[in-house]
């Protein structure tokens, strides 16, 4: 490790020594629940193959310094509520790739006397982009590639009767990268829906409604060499949905979504789609101490939501249809003490024609993650984890595995 990298991480591992020792020192603050919180948090990880190349792979380390703060507030009737999170990332040999991030997130849940609520939600994130994802473009990339991902939802629900709730929600979704070679994967996005939900009891809910999201994508296609413009594409998706959650008892949970839908490319090209998708998520705790979750679902695209937040990222574009699975699981194994691990797995098909000829085009994407995380206190946390990804797929120079492994402290104060 360099001189400065080294004197740098030094510096922040003497903050947060400093921080911890104010904490410790003022436990008894802690008595009193505050809706505030502020803290920092210190990671360092062991990246084996930061690009995700098939060969060549680089590894490297990273240190991650953040500070944290938020608000859960109730207000009569109502709850504000906002969560904020800046991170200095350094790395040891990638210099270049040293990166400013941040996560933001905050909203309203607000309520009438009546039968009328709703929410407003907003979230901001930037950081380091997923490498490895373009493949119009199979040439490797090993440049700084930053991804902002902008999102505002709102939601009106109007109790009918008893065991009735009408819903509608909109929703405006932004996508952004620094490097022109990911111009393609640039889009705004806007979303609308109306449901209907039935609660027969408390335990059981029933929904039936109709969804609508119209994708564009700005900069699609680069024209001419060196570029001078580009072509734009947009795309439109109708789903009829059916939901279900059902509490099948204290221990298990289950949602599920089945949905009839079409989506069509209105603007660039003929990349449509018809055809059944849905989700399944089990939510079960077989003791205290276990805690387990279990997702498969099949979707197309941006819409393949069980990936978004987890260790594989494959909604980036629109003609792919994606089958995935994920199971996260976690065990306390003392008052203190959590041992959590997970794994994913997706298998993404699509077409490519090439004159009267159709080849075959697959992506096999899985996941292996296992951590241990130590509560010394109510306000300081320490953990370590490990993990493995890897792909297979039709284009040889777009799999590859990678793995890291490295641990983190926290500290809040409220």
């Amino acid at each position: 490790m360099s001189a400065t990298n080294t004197h740098k991480i030094r510096r922040l591992s003497s903050a947060l020594g400093l921080l911890g020792a104010a904490c410790l020192g003022s436990s008894t603050a802690w008595a009193e629940q505050s809706p505030y919180y502020y803290g920092a948090s210190l990671g360092l990880n062991h990246v084996s193959n930061i690009y995700r190349v098939n060969n060549n792979a680089n590894s490297d380390e990273v240190a991650t310094a953040s500070l944290l703060a938020g608000i859960d507030q109730h207000l009569g009737r109502q709850r504000l509520y906002a969560d904020a999170s800046v991170q200095a990332n350094r790395y040891r040999k990638s210099s270049t790739l040293n990166n400013l991030g941040y996560n933001l997130k905050g909203g309203l849940d607000w309520s009438t006397i009546g039968r009328l609520s709703g929410t407003v939600s907003a979230s901001a994130n930037r950081a380091l982009a997923n490498y490895n994802i373009d493949r119009n473009n199979t040439t490797p990339i090993f440049a700084k590639n930053i991804e902002t991902n902008n999102r505002l939802d709102s939601t009106v629900r109007l109790g009918l009767v008893t065991k009735l709730t009408l819903e509608g929600s909109v929703g405006l979704v932004q996508r952004r990268f620094t490097l022109d070679q990911f111009n393609r994967f640039e889009y705004d996005q806007k979303r609308y829906a109306v449901d209907l939900f039935y609660k027969p009891s408390a335990d059981l809910r029933f929904g039936l409604g109709l969804s609508r999201s119209n994708t564009d994508y700005p900069r699609y296609e680069a024209i001419g060499t060196p570029v001078t413009d580009y072509k734009p594409a947009a795309y439109k998706r109708d789903d009829i949905n059916l939901t279900s959650d059902w509490t099948i008892s204290g221990k298990s949970a289950l949602y599920a979504r089945l949905s009839s839908g079409k989506s069509k490319q209105t603007v660039g090209g003929n990349n449509d789609f018809s055809g059944v998708t849905g989700q399944l998520t089990w939510n079960w705790r077989p003791t205290a101490r276990w805690n387990v979750s279990t997702s498969v679902s099949r979707d197309t695209g941006l819409e393949s939501s069980l990936f978004q937040n987890g260790p594989v990222t494959s909604s980036y574009d629109q003609d792919r249809l994606t089958n995935a699975l994920q199971v996260n699981a976690s065990y306390e194994l003392s008052a203190k003490v959590t041992l959590t691990g997970g794994m994913s797995f997706s298998n993404t098909d699509r077409a490519k024609s090439l004159a009267t000829n159709s080849l075959k085009d697959f992506d096999k994407d899985k996941a292996y993650n296992l951590g241990l995380r130590w509560a010394y206190s109510r306000g300081i946390t320490l953990g370590c984890q490990v993990g493995v990804q890897s792909r297979d797929s039709s284009v040889a120079t777009y799999a590859y595995s990678a793995n890291n492994y490295g641990c983190y402290g926290q500290i809040l104060v409220n």
